[in-house]
């Protein structure tokens, strides 16, 4: 399915100049090179551009505009996001999410995917963003997620049971404009009384669900935590997995045999599991986050030893971490699985953008891409903490945002 974003590409021509490009898929440098931009797309890469208005960043690093394939856009760090939800109006929440919006643009994160909020907010925040009445990281949205009676995060997801149900809620989100469809199809760590190693949906409801999801070209996002989900989410033929943290070698081999994507998300279990009392995080969800920690490390090594195809998400808005939050995920990648910097880049860029869908139009700095790129003064090949501190943020060719250190600099070792 093919989304087209429209608002705010400029018509004059612009030239970057003296700038080094990141190849963030042959983990190069491309240097003093040139960027021709016109009509919000990058329309020539040169060293000896002609004309323009010309903007000069010597010397600095260019970088494909981060990708978070992971976020809940109606939450900002809340400790209990459940209760929370059940007792916020809808219009704060839909002013929260636009904030949140926001908040990853000037951060560097260009391109979102919100996989899961309630009210339809999401889903009218990305058509607002597109049409320019409100300004953010483009926006991919879920809608309310699918869940089983009484499953994972409730409060903001459509309740089904059964095949049938299953199928109408699917198309209810469809119906609304969701751009993907998110599954629940275990337990997590911040719904009261369910287990992280709990399944959730049956393998019937997932197959239904994906069925009627690719029947509308909808990409399908499947909530797994531990090994029996993750393979039933692969089964039925899920485009994503989120999370994935107790994966088995069973597991690797589906991901490789489907070419399904996992979507990591260390940093809302790593900050409950360190801090979350400190953080007014209810018990029962710092526990379950321990125990998540005690594999995802382990977990995320498996995968990229295995060849699994990889984005980088956050669930940025979840207990302790407000947006952006690209940034510290790429550090904990590095710091508690030893992920080279060059691969955790490419997962938050043109791993990303596969992994929703615009890996034509976003995630590399060539001819034909929306102009969307990010500015650093050191290279982040080398040093993945220089995500913390974007000095100019381009959204189709328009300089958005710049300067600035991301939140969580702070908690970097």
């Amino acid at each position: 399915m093919e989304y087209l974003f429209r608002f705010r590409e400029e018509n004059v021509i612009k030239v970057l100049k003296e700038v080094n490009i990141v190849d963030v898929e042959a983990s190069t440098l491309i240097e003093g090179q040139a960027i021709v931009i016109e009509n919000g797309r990058i329309v020539d890469v040169t060293r000896s551009p002609v004309g323009g208005e010309a903007i000069s960043f010597r010397g600095a690093f260019l970088c494909p505009g981060l990708v978070d394939a992971h976020v809940h856009l109606v939450w900002e760090g809340q400790p209990d996001p459940n209760s929370f939800s059940l007792r916020e109006s809808v219009a704060m929440t839909a002013y929260r999410a636009a904030r949140s919006a926001w908040r990853n643009l000037e951060g560097g994160v260009t391109t979102v995917r919100d996989v899961g909020g309630p009210h339809g907010i999401s889903i009218a925040l990305a058509e607002a963003i597109e049409q320019g009445i409100s300004q953010g990281a483009r926006v991919l949205a879920a809608g309310s997620p699918v869940v089983q009676t009484g499953g994972h995060v409730y409060s903001i997801s459509e309740e089904a049971d059964g095949p049938d149900e299953v199928r109408k809620a699917v198309r209810r989100q469809i119906k609304a404009g969701a751009h993907l469809i998110k599954l629940m199809c275990s337990g997590g760590a911040y719904t009261r009384g369910e287990s992280i190693h709990a399944t959730q949906l049956t393998p019937a409801e997932i197959r239904a669900a994906v069925e009627e999801a690719k029947a509308a070209e909808r990409r399908v996002a499947a909530h797994a935590l531990p090994e029996q989900a993750i393979q039933n989410a692969l089964e039925a033929g899920v485009t994503t997995v989120e999370h994935a943290a107790l994966l088995s070698k069973r597991n690797l081999d589906a991901f490789c045999t489907t070419g399904a994507f996992m979507v990591p998300t260390l940093a809302p279990y790593y900050l409950m599991a360190t801090r979350g009392r400190e953080m007014g995080v209810p018990d029962y969800a710092v526990v379950k986050s321990e125990q998540v920690m005690e594999h995802y490390p382990t977990s995320l090594q498996m995968a990229f030893a295995a060849g699994v195809r990889i984005a980088l998400g956050t669930d940025a808005g979840s207990p302790g971490i407000p947006h952006p939050t690209v940034p510290f995920e790429a550090w904990l990648w590095q710091s508690l699985a030893n992920i080279p910097a060059p691969a955790i880049l490419r997962a938050a860029t043109l791993g990303a953008a596969e992994a929703v869908g615009l890996e034509q139009e976003i995630g590399r700095i060539q001819q034909g891409y929306w102009a969307d790129f990010v500015v650093y003064r050191s290279n982040p090949l080398e040093d993945i903490t220089v995500l913390h501190h974007p000095e100019a943020i381009f959204q189709r060719g328009a300089q958005v945002a710049g300067g600035g250190t991301v939140w969580s600099k702070t908690l970097l070792g």
